[in-house]
């Protein structure tokens, strides 16, 4: 990381919120890098997150940051995490189920012999 990158990257969140991604883009910089910098910039209360937005496959939150200090917004859940986890293993489990079946049932009877 060094000093450039750190200005761009500075001088976009002057212009308003941006996600790492958008960060990223601005500064010409590796989103890793641009994650590294906006953890340290959090942890010195530089900056908040404003919103989360969805990301383009439509499963992951982004979040949208901006200078200032504030409280950070907290990602809408349509459902609780334990009705989110509970259908996850229900898909987990129904998926090992197919793959059982697809895999035990070979062939005919002479297919061993």
């Amino acid at each position: 990381m060094n000093i450039e990158e750190a200005v761009q990257v500075f001088k976009a969140l002057l212009q308003g919120p941006h996600s790492r991604l958008d960060l990223a883009r601005k500064a010409q910089c590796n989103p890793k890098t641009v994650g590294k910098m906006l953890v340290e910039m959090k942890a010195k209360e530089l900056i908040y997150v404003v919103d989360y937005s969805k990301h383009t496959d439509g499963r992951n939150r982004v979040k949208i940051y901006a200078l200032g200090q504030g409280e950070d917004a907290q990602p809408a859940s349509s459902q609780p995490q334990r009705v989110r986890s509970r259908r996850s293993y229900v898909r987990k489990v129904e998926a090992q189920k197919q793959a059982n079946i697809k895999t035990t049932f070979v062939g005919g009877k002479g297919l061993w012999q």
